[in-house]
């Protein structure tokens, strides 16, 4: 007997269109609300992502503006040459409003040894250099007989311990006569009084030794031995003249020596007969940069603003037709909620002011949909008659910035109300995931039943059907012959 492969094939019925209509039947009626939910729980969830992030956003900016520091910018003027600055001045956190007159007597210089000789030269015997800078810089190279000058200089370069010392080569010839030279630079890499160059040969490399003398100076550097290795430039400190204040830095940084200021020094200043011309640098209050902490604070309010319009604008309906075109918190509270707190938050009187009523009084206008805007004009006459005042009521823990975001974060947070959120619709969304695993098991009996149901019937109606071709045959049969 021939093997039914589908439903029907045997009587010729489409049982197999039963049986699908029958599955797509109980697949809407217990995986279609299932599915339903899971995608709109999913697309909560990512319009809950999009809020949280939008906050944060906003809620970065709100911290700048809060810092303790956050309107105490400083700008420098140096009177200069714009082309050859003798000097850059910064400012950080501590830095006063106030004037300067700085010369430039030194810049901070490393110490220079080389040493010239034949082209042909090289190490007389194997043992170790030793360089040493200052008293606990120095590192010891390895050296065979027989390394050329352009192998030690590798070696030098190439060790783990250096300190920051280089090694070079300069091919030039003797200028009596005429012969080919060669010149092994060493410059130490560290600058500041004391940290001259020492180099110990071990016995047969004293060709390479030197000692600076105590204390190195320009003209009495070192100690030349064998006539090769020579100083040409001593270690010196970085000095500075402040408002007759002798300053000194073994770099050319001088970081928080004037307090809230650093100074990086470029070059000596210019000589004026016999003394050297001082450098006016003048610290004010840097306006503009309020202006600029304003106008963030005014852009992150405005983009929140629009994020939670978005995300909770419902469908619109044209004409009975639904145009699927909501956010994906549409009808949802906590767009609700936090669009009103910013609104409230910004129109609330200051309690930091004693002057400023609001953020409106110092130049923040609010049109009809809530968005803000900056008039500057007003902004600056605010901040040139009472700049204090104007700091008081944006800035610091309770000004408008930082009441926004101590009760923005409240949304944030692990532990926020919009995590609160997103675990419970988690939980929803793993409890679902179960329920369709569930509703698949039992659609897929629930088709088994089917099949075995109806596979049951074909093969009844094909034992009828030969039957009824028996008792026809039969029939015909019976009435030929008679």
């Amino acid at each position: 007997m021939a093997t039914i492969t589908s439903a029907g094939a045997g009587s010729g019925i489409d049982l197999e269109s039963v049986i699908s209509a029958s599955v797509a039947a109980k697949k809407a009626q217990l995986e279609q609300p299932i599915t339903k939910q899971q995608t709109a729980n999913q697309l909560t969830l990512s319009g809950i992502g999009q809020l949280k992030s939008a906050i944060s956003s906003f809620s970065s900016i709100l911290d700048t503006l809060s810092a303790a520091d956050a309107f105490n910018k400083r700008s420098v003027n140096i009177t200069q040459s714009t082309d050859n600055p003798v000097l850059q001045v910064t400012t950080n956190t501590g830095a006063s409003n106030g004037q300067y007159n700085i010369t430039v007597n030194k810049l901070a210089t490393t110490s220079r040894v080389e040493g010239s000789f034949a082209s042909s030269t090289t190490v007389p015997a194997d043992g170790q250099l030793t360089f040493s800078v200052g008293t606990n810089k120095s590192f010891t190279v390895d050296v065979k007989a027989g390394d050329t000058l352009q192998s030690l200089r590798t070696k030098i370069n190439a060790n783990g311990n250096n300190f920051g010392l280089s090694a070079n080569i300069v091919n030039t010839y003797d200028s009596v006569t005429g012969a080919a030279m060669t010149k092994l630079v060493l410059d130490a890499g560290v600058s500041g009084s004391g940290n001259d160059l020492s180099i110990a040969g071990s016995k047969g490399l004293e060709m390479f030794n030197f000692t600076p003398a105590s204390p190195p100076t320009a003209d009495k550097p070192g100690t030349i031995i064998n006539n090769k290795m020579s100083q040409t430039q001593v270690a010196a400190s970085a000095e500075i003249n402040v408002d007759g204040n002798i300053l000194k830095s073994d770099s050319n940084t001088f970081n928080n020596t004037v307090q809230g200021l650093n100074i990086t020094v470029l070059r000596t200043s210019d000589a004026s007969t016999s003394t050297s011309t001082s450098n006016k640098v003048a610290i004010t209050t840097d306006k503009s940069s309020i202006k600029d902490l304003v106008q963030k604070f005014i852009d992150g309010y405005n983009t929140l603003l629009d994020k939670t319009t978005s995300l909770g604008k419902r469908d619109t309906i044209v004409s009975g037709v639904n145009q699927n075109d909501g956010g994906a918190l549409a009808g949802d509270s906590s767009t609700r909620m936090i669009k009103s707190f910013i609104t409230n938050s910004v129109l609330k009187q200051s309690t930091t002011s004693t002057v400023f009523n609001s953020i409106f009084d110092v130049g923040v206008k609010m049109d009809n949909n809530g968005k803000l805007s900056l008039d500057s004009t007003k902004l600056t006459t605010a901040t040139d008659t009472n700049f204090d005042q104007v700091v008081a009521l944006f800035g610091g823990s309770n000004g408008v910035a930082g009441q926004i975001n101590t009760q923005l974060k409240v949304y944030t947070q692990s532990a926020g109300l919009l995590a609160k959120r997103e675990d419970a619709l988690n939980s929803e969304q793993r409890t679902l995931n179960q329920r369709e695993t569930a509703a698949i098991e039992q659609i897929t009996k629930y088709e088994a039943g089917l099949r075995t149901q109806y596979g049951n019937l074909d093969a009844m109606l094909v034992r009828m059907n030969k039957s009824a071709s028996y008792l026809s045959l039969i029939t015909a049969s019976t009435s030929s012959s008679g």
